[in-house]
């Protein structure tokens, strides 16, 4: 039974007692998701540096992991450069904007 179905019952039951209609199936998701969020960046703002390094050492593992296990990217995240997806990483690509003489 999928959640409409249920709360097609909980509203017709409790129309036979007289109560009032349950809220609809997602109407407090929005609600919840935002109040998650808000908790998440109060916490950022209150927590001392020293305790936010482990966040920051899973992202860099997980950055690292996804280098590893995508050999596209490999190349590009060592020297700092990431394509753009879709675009082609050339060899010997002519630079276009020129030298900074040329450019001033």
């Amino acid at each position: 039974m999928n959640a409409m179905q249920q709360h097609m019952i909980d509203a017709y039951r409790a129309a036979q007692r007289g109560e009032a209609a349950p809220p609809l199936p997602g109407t407090g998701d929005v609600r919840a998701l935002r109040a998650v969020r808000d908790l998440r960046r109060f916490q950022a703002v209150v927590t001392a540096p020293a305790d936010r390094l482990p966040a920051r050492l899973r992202r860099a593992v997980r950055s690292l992991l996804s280098t590893v296990l995508n050999p596209r990217t490999a190349v590009s995240a060592l020297v700092g450069h990431r394509p753009h997806p879709g675009e082609e990483v050339r060899e010997n690509a002519p630079h276009i904007g020129g030298s900074p003489a040329q450019c001033g």
